[in-house]
């Protein structure tokens, strides 16, 4: 599978905590335990900033226009990179842009708060996309081999495709496979928009909830763990959770997928509480939406696992074995 890390001058803009071990693919560089904000940012490839320009159109037809025969559109701008040029999308003249550098700055007083840890930080599609996690916690939900994290991800965009979103996630330390992390009234996310000022003091009172969001979750996974599930049951949710007429969505490539990863073929899956449970489904989908789903291309896939379809796959697993 390839990933979208973003490669310049051939550089990965990807950095993560060396303790926490080597990603999947592979790339990028380590970082270790307590390094300064300036080094992760260098490692990162985020060291540049975005600039914005008007955006302008020659109207001449006979080729190469002359400087008095270009008109600009006076509502759109175009942001491109600082240190390559390169562009990375045309928005409007009131996008508020937040710039790479921002991403880690936001970690830096929570960090040094106590009890969490920047973890990763990286961009992907050439620097369109753009995000940094800090580690929460650490705990086990079924066995003492089957450890889930807790995280905070912050991740913006220069092209518009995603607002600014500082969103709570678990990572399943033996595969890396990842859930957005919710429980009962306290939101998994808090969004701003590129129409407003990205104000991290603004988003204090979402903070002060990590803690015991991530142990109701653990909770919550806990039950799970706890609920056996014969195969005829797990296909039958499995349905549920996939969506559509059932003939077509047993058919399905994606559905066999899931029941493999179930059943056999799963990281992890045969280890107690795991194995033949709701948990154990619930992994199912989440190892299948991180690493095996259908995609545009497989450049996009990390991206819609995260923020798109992928996502929304794995929160609808969570959403309906908890209350089945």
């Amino acid at each position: 599978m390839s990933h979208e890390l973003t490669q310049t001058n051939g550089k990965t803009e990807f950095a993560y905590l060396e303790s926490d071990g080597l990603p999947w693919h592979g790339l990028g560089t380590p970082m270790p335990d307590g390094a300064p904000l300036d080094a992760w940012r260098v490692a990162a490839g985020m060291d540049w900033r975005i600039k914005r320009a008007k955006v302008r159109y020659p109207t001449s037809v006979e080729g190469v226009a002359d400087a008095t025969s270009y008109i600009e559109i006076p509502d759109k701008h175009v942001l491109f990179r600082s240190d390559t040029r390169a562009a990375l999308g045309v928005v409007s003249d009131k996008y508020k842009v937040v710039q790479p550098g921002e991403v880690l700055a936001f970690f830096k007083d929570i960090v040094s708060m106590g009890g969490l840890e920047l973890s990763a930080a990286g961009t992907i599609f050439s620097g369109k996309r753009y995000w940094a996690t800090a580690r929460m916690g650490e705990a086990s939900p079924a066995t003492l081999k089957d450890k889930v994290g807790g995280y905070l991800l912050l991740s913006t965009s220069a092209d518009g495709s995603l607002a600014t979103e500082v969103r709570r996630t678990t990572i399943r330390v033996v595969c890396r496979n990842t859930l957005a992390m919710a429980m009962g009234d306290a939101a998994s996310s808090y969004k701003i928009t590129h129409r407003s000022e990205f104000r991290p003091d603004h988003i204090k009172g979402f903070m002060e909830l990590n803690n015991a969001v991530f142990e109701g979750f653990m909770q919550r996974l806990e039950l799970l763990a706890h609920k056996d599930l014969s195969v005829e049951r797990a296909e039958e949710l499995a349905v549920a959770i996939i969506g559509g007429e059932q003939d077509k969505v047993r058919g399905g490539v994606g559905f066999a997928k899931v029941m493999d990863l179930f059943s056999k073929s799963g990281v992890g899956a045969g280890l107690d509480g795991v194995s033949g449970t709701a948990y154990g489904l619930l992994n199912a989908f989440t190892e299948y939406g991180d690493h095996w789903a259908r995609a545009r291309s497989s450049d996009n896939r990390f991206a819609a696992s995260q923020w798109g379809a992928g996502a929304q796959l794995k929160q609808r697993a969570l959403d309906i074995l908890t209350s089945s």
